[in-house]
């Protein structure tokens, strides 16, 4: 391997007055104290703690949760699902950090196997095509909006029908409250009263494995997406904001149909509510599949208020400093 270069080397920076990539603001932190060599380090801790967390919970799933139907059925978990979209982006956007700081050059690095390396995890050729970084701004989209709604369906609906509340959940259904798109007082009161006594009993009471799983998916995922959109990229609220709605209904829907395709091959429903013998009927699992998707624009447009709330505070910050980066806004 080559000399690792110094950090200062070369990061090159675009003019004021051209419009930044998507791909490059995903590389970039929008505050200053957060540069790029802090800013791959950090990057690689989450990641470090991606992979040791995904490792724990493949362990759990396959040989310490008892389950008496197939394994393969974790494949078509919604919940391992989000868990891999989360991990991808940020193996990917760690690449990306890493190599741009220290070669961003990637030709220039010579040799078989260290060239092939750098060039896999350098940025992508022609970051000027809209398509490209449409695709790109849906794949980060997709990997959030799901890790938010993964964690408010386990909350609100999955934990309720686990800890026995399953009647709460009929009965939502069948006088047509959907919890899935209304999780708020009503639907609370509604399963809160099916809740185990003692709080919490449920997720403490079988050892710390299975809290700790139960957390990293449903919790601290989430809170991974949120820190990256508020501290790790500077990636802006898109243009075409009703593309990106649609893409994320229609990313809902490949889900369902993926789940869909799970019930044929394992014989068991990712979710009870997908499930017509579960819920009482067909029109109860379609209120559940409606509420599944529009809890994905629901979700999308927190995600937006998150990059509102980073983009104001960096631009006020910036304003009172007389600040005039390119990346940093």
């Amino acid at each position: 391997m080559q000399d690792m270069p110094s950090p200062s080397v070369f990061v090159p920076e675009p003019p004021l007055t051209c419009p930044q990539p998507v791909f490059l603001r995903a590389s970039h932190s929008p505050w200053r104290f957060i540069p790029q060599n802090i800013l791959v380090i950090l990057r690689g801790l989450v990641l470090a703690y991606l992979v040791a967390t995904s490792v724990m919970i493949g362990h759990f799933k396959l040989n310490v949760e008892v389950d008496e139907t197939t394994k393969f059925k974790h494949l078509f978990s919604f919940t391992m699902v989000a868990h891999v979209l989360v991990f991808l982006y940020h193996l990917i956007t760690w690449a990306w950090t890493f190599t741009h700081l220290y070669h961003p050059d990637h030709h220039a690095v010579r040799g078989g196997v260290e060239s092939l390396v750098v060039r896999a995890m350098s940025l992508p050729r022609n970051m000027g095509s809209l398509r490209k970084q449409f695709y790109f701004t849906l794949f980060f989209s997709t990997s959030t909006v799901f890790s938010f709604m993964n964690a408010v369906i386990y909350w609100f609906v999955t934990r309720a029908h686990e800890a026995g509340g399953e009647d709460a959940i009929v009965t939502a259904a069948v006088t047509g409250l959907d919890v899935l798109a209304t999780p708020g007082k009503e639907a609370g009161a509604l399963l809160a009263t099916q809740m185990p006594e003692q709080p919490f009993s449920d997720l403490f009471g079988e050892g710390w494995f299975k809290a700790f799983v139960i957390l990293t998916l449903h919790a601290i995922n989430p809170l991974i997406m949120t820190t990256e959109i508020l501290f790790f990229n500077s990636i802006k609220r898109p243009f075409a904001l009703g593309s990106h709605f649609v893409g994320l209904m229609a990313m809902s829907g490949l889900y369902l149909g993926w789940a869909a395709i799970g019930k044929a091959l394992t014989g068991e429903f990712p979710f009870f509510w997908l499930d017509e013998e579960e819920v009482g009927s067909k029109e109860a699992v379609t209120t559940y599949c409606i509420g599944f998707v529009f809890l994905s624009q629901i979700l999308y447009i927190l995600m937006q208020g998150f990059i509102y709330i980073r983009e104001g505070l960096t631009k006020s910050i910036q304003g009172a400093e007389g600040s005039d980066g390119a990346l940093h806004s």
